[in-house]
C-alpha cells in the first residue's frame, strides 16, 4: 500500500507549503489542493512519485469529490486531512460588505465542509485516520476589526469539537490546530485589502489599530517550518490532543482568554444558576 498519504489544502503557501515540504521529506505522501501550482512545481520535480498536485477550487463541492476520489485512488489510501485553506477579511463589522462577509464563510468553513464530506468515506473505509483543522489563535480569542475571520474560526472550531465525538468511535481522531501568528505573507494578504480610511469616524481607532498590526508583517514570532514540523508530530501521536495551538503567543492569548472567561463565569454563577426550574432536582 505504500507511505502514508497526507491531503492537504490551501498548499502553495504559508504553512501550507511549509507542510507540503515536511510531509513529503518524512518520506509520506501528499495530495495538495491549490488554486496556483507554480509555488509547488520545485516540489514536484524533486518527489514526483509522491506529490500529486490538484488544481481545484474547494468551494466547488461536486468539482471537489470527483478530482479527490481520483487522487486518492492514484495513491491507494488516505491516512491524514489537513483543511489549512483560509484568508482573513479584516474591518469594522459595520464597513463589511455582505458579499465579502459571505465568501469568508465560503472559504474558512463552508470550503473546509466539503472537504470534510469528499475525505471522510475514505477514513471511515479504513476505520482509522487524522483530521487536523487549522484554526487560529482568533478560534478562541476576538479583536476589534476582525470579526468576519474569528467568526468564521469560531465557526469552524465549533464544527470540530462536534465532529471530533462522532469519528472518534470509527478509529478517526480529530485536532483542532490554533496558531498564533507566523512568518507568511497571510498578514501582508489582508493588510492589502484594508480601505484607505474608515467609512465611519467612530471606528477611526479600529483602522488605526488594523494599520499598527499590519506594520508588523515579518516580525510575527511564528515559524512556519517549525509549525509545519509540530504538525507532522502531531498526525504520529497515538492519543493526540483535541486542542494544539502553535507560538507562544498562540497560548498566551488563549490562556489569558479562558483565565477571563473563567472569572467571569465564576463572578455572575448566582445570577446563572438563579434560572433553573424550583422543581429541578
Amino acid at each position: 500500500m505504500g507511505s502514508r498519504v497526507w491531503l492537504v489544502t490551501g498548499a502553495s503557501g504559508g504553512l501550507g507549503r511549509a507542510l507540503v515540504g515536511e510531509v513529503l521529506g518524512s518520506g509520506a505522501r501528499v495530495i495538495a489542493t491549490t488554486r496556483d501550482g507554480a509555488p509547488l512545481r520545485p516540489l514536484s520535480a524533486a518527489f514526483p512519485e509522491r506529490l500529486r498536485t490538484v488544481r481545484v477550487d474547494i468551494t466547488d463541492a461536486g468539482t471537489l469529490r470527483r478530482v479527490l476520489d481520483d487522487a486518492v485512488a492514484g495513491f491507494g489510501r488516505l491516512d491524514v486531512v489537513v483543511n489549512n485553506a483560509g484568508y482573513a477579511l479584516a474591518g469594522p463589522f459595520e464597513e463589511l460588505d455582505d458579499t465579502e462577509l459571505r465568501a469568508q464563510f465560503e472559504v474558512n468553513f463552508f470550503a473546509a465542509v466539503n472537504v470534510l464530506r469528499a475525505a471522510l468515506p475514505h477514513l471511515r473505509a479504513a476505520k482509522a485516520g487524522r483530521v487536523l483543522q487549522i484554526s487560529s489563535l482568533a478560534g478562541q480569542t476576538g479583536a476589534a476589526g476582525m470579526s468576519a475571520y474569528t467568526a468564521s474560526k469560531h465557526a469552524l472550531e465549533g464544527l470540530s469539537v462536534s465532529l471530533a465525538a462522532e469519528l472518534a468511535p470509527l478509529g478517526i481522531r480529530t485536532t483542532i490546530v490554533e496558531p498564533g501568528a507566523a512568518r507568511t505573507a497571510f498578514r501582508a494578504n489582508w493588510a492589502s485589502r484594508l480601505p484607505a480610511g474608515a467609512a465611519h469616524p467612530d471606528y477611526l481607532p479600529v483602522h488605526d489599530a488594523l494599520a499598527r498590526t499590519a506594520g508588523g508583517a515579518g516580525e510575527q514570532v511564528g515559524d512556519p517550518v517549525r509549525m509545519a514540523r509540530a504538525l507532522v508530530a502531531l498526525a504520529d501521536m497515538p492519543s493526540p490532543p483535541l486542542r494544539l495551538p502553535l507560538g507562544s503567543d498562540a497560548l498566551t492569548g488563549i490562556e489569558n482568554a479562558l483565565g477571563d472567561q473563567l472569572e467571569e463565569l465564576r463572578r455572575f454563577a448566582t445570577l446563572s444558576a438563579s434560572t433553573d426550574h424550583p422543581k429541578a432536582t
